[in-house]
């Protein structure tokens, strides 16, 4: 193993760390599986030798021993299993955890870079292909090496030179199985882009298939879906045939160390220095010994796959150095001012605006307005501190922390796929039903929840299908609403809604929490909106940079 690979390795291989007592006593049963396999044929086969050459010999003992072989290899192997399966599930509850933990490091804006098809990759099959790293690379060696040096001890109490071949072979056989995971390393990585594009496409073309079929663009889409696949299906190929080369070179050497074994068992057969039930057992044994050696590639045939599954989980969970995790929680405050001091936004090296400077007091409605694309919404993540700020300083009067004072509905309408309770309270806080019925008429979205069969326990269905675009903006609004944060930032919160009605909520939202600061964010300003009788604020225009 390289040091690059080391590197990859060791925090995942770290964590059997955790598990000392369980991986030791596991390895140690799977070693005992496959030497009373090794012990049941060899012993089988001197027994049925010596029944049939021999008219008087004592059949109880080697008889106890073949039981014994066969009892204790089923148990052994059914154990080995328990624990081993056992600690693996334990290991991925582990990694799963520290995988989330990184997650939670990251700033906001390196989560929301990351794609839904890459979380599931590496919930899924980047961290399935970590139980490689002991059942298939780990332990497999180790029972190996082991179960060839018990071997080779009991072989040269009866032929030397054979005992000296079988380690040699096992040299070549490891040597072999090595080179092929090394082979395997860069193929993996293709294996893995070309999977993660595949679920990408797959996922794309699922959520955006009625816009493919409106735009004529299915039957192209699916093509390249299809074409993806095959080339997945390819490298799948390639895949095999490298082990399948591998597994054919350690068959041969097999097979030379069984010659090995025939012939010289059969010289000193012929010497007199060793019976026939001997050699017999010597040549099965040698047999049994070539099982362990043809799982060796096959097993290591996915440690390619394990490399780059424990690189892109490490690529994917650096932490950055921007994030809002681990700063105190203030409890709200109901008078605050939010100032921006010349704040510049920048976004994939780009900047979006020129600086803004701007004091927001409570109890008014502020508007933030421009083109579409200009870098609003990436303001309001900079003012919620998902985003650096290029340049200048938000604060609020109070010296609070921000993002524990305000309400945040985002530009992307978000549903959870259970009821409508769950979807306006979804971290359970306290809340009682005149309140999320009184939010709801605000919205003038009551009616319409009242005559679903359960009311607010109806289930919205995936993607929140039971309810129009129109209705599920204004349910997220009402979410959001329900917070009751002294600061209600709005990114386009009357998107896709009528004129009057946009108009009718502002109305009652504002009437209802006079004394909250709201700041709305939008491409069009409060005059489209012929805007109503409530305290106005700031509007602020911005600029691209």
């Amino acid at each position: 193993m390289i040091k690059r690979d080391w590197q990859l390795l060791k925090p995942w291989l770290k964590q059997l760390k955790s598990a000392r007592l369980q991986l030791v006593v596991g390895l140690a049963l799977a070693v005992a599986t496959a030497l009373f396999g090794i012990g049941l044929l060899s012993l089988s086969g001197w027994f049925i030798t010596a029944a049939a050459l021999y008219t008087a010999f004592d059949i109880y003992t080697p008889g106890a021993g073949i039981r014994f072989f066969a009892i204790a290899r089923t148990l052994s192997r059914y154990i080995e299993r328990l624990v081993n399966h056992d600690m693996v599930l334990k290991l991925q509850a582990r990694w799963r955890i520290a995988l989330f933990k990184r997650l939670k490091q990251q700033a906001m804006a390196q989560l929301a870079s990351l794609r839904v098809a890459d979380g599931v990759q590496n919930l899924t099959r980047n961290l399935d292909a970590m139980d490689n790293l002991l059942l298939r690379l780990v332990a497999p060696v180790i029972v190996f090496v082991a179960a060839t040096f018990s071997l080779t001890v009991f072989w040269y109490l009866y032929i030397p030179a054979a005992a000296l071949a079988l380690v040699l072979v096992m040299a070549l056989v490891l040597l072999v199985s090595g080179r092929m995971a090394a082979i395997t390393r860069r193929l993996a990585l293709q294996q893995l882009q070309s999977t993660q594009r595949l679920r990408r496409q797959a996922m794309a073309l699922t959520e955006s298939i009625t816009e493919l079929v409106a735009w004529d663009a299915y039957a192209a889409q699916q093509q390249s879906l299809l074409k993806q696949a095959q080339r997945q299906e390819q490298l799948d190929d390639q895949q095999l045939a490298l082990q399948h080369r591998a597994l054919w070179l350690v068959e041969l050497l097999s097979q030379v160390i069984f010659m090995v074994v025939v012939i010289l068992s059969s010289l000193t057969f012929q010497a007199g220095n060793l019976s026939a039930a001997e050699m017999i057992m010597l040549v099965l044994s040698a047999l049994a010994w070539q099982e362990l050696a043809a799982d060796l590639p096959s097993q290591w045939g996915g440690y390619g796959k394990t490399l780059a599954a424990a690189r892109r989980l490490l690529t994917d969970g650096q932490s950055s150095q921007v994030s809002p995790q681990g700063k105190a929680v203030h409890k709200a405050s109901h008078t605050a001012t939010l100032t921006l001091n010349q704040v510049s936004v920048m976004r994939n090296q780009r900047l979006l605006i020129k600086p803004v400077s701007a004091c927001f007091e409570t109890g008014a409605v502020h508007w933030l307005q421009g083109p579409s694309g200009l870098g609003k919404s990436s303001l309001a993540e900079a003012i919620m501190g998902w985003l650096p700020t290029a340049g200048g300083k938000i604060t609020l009067s109070n010296g609070t922390e921000i993002s524990s004072q305000v309400s945040f509905l985002t530009q992307k309408t978000e549903v959870l796929d259970g009821t409508v309770r769950e979807n306006l309270n979804p971290a359970q806080r306290p809340l009682s039903e005149e309140d999320i019925w009184s939010v709801l008429k605000t919205v003038e979205l009551d009616v319409v929840i009242n005559t679903l069969p359960k009311a607010l326990d109806s289930l919205l269905g995936a993607r929140g299908i039971t309810l129009s675009g129109g209705q599920l903006r204004r349910l997220a609004l009402a979410r959001v609403l329900l917070q009751g944060r002294p600061i209600m930032l709005l990114d386009e919160p009357f998107a896709g809604l009528e004129r009057d009605l946009a108009k009718r909520m502002l109305e009652n939202m504002v009437s209802a929490n006079k004394d909250k600061l709201w700041l709305i964010i939008s491409h069009i300003g409060p005059q489209q909106l012929e805007y109503p009788n409530v305290p106005g604020g700031k509007r602020i225009e911005l600029q691209p940079y």
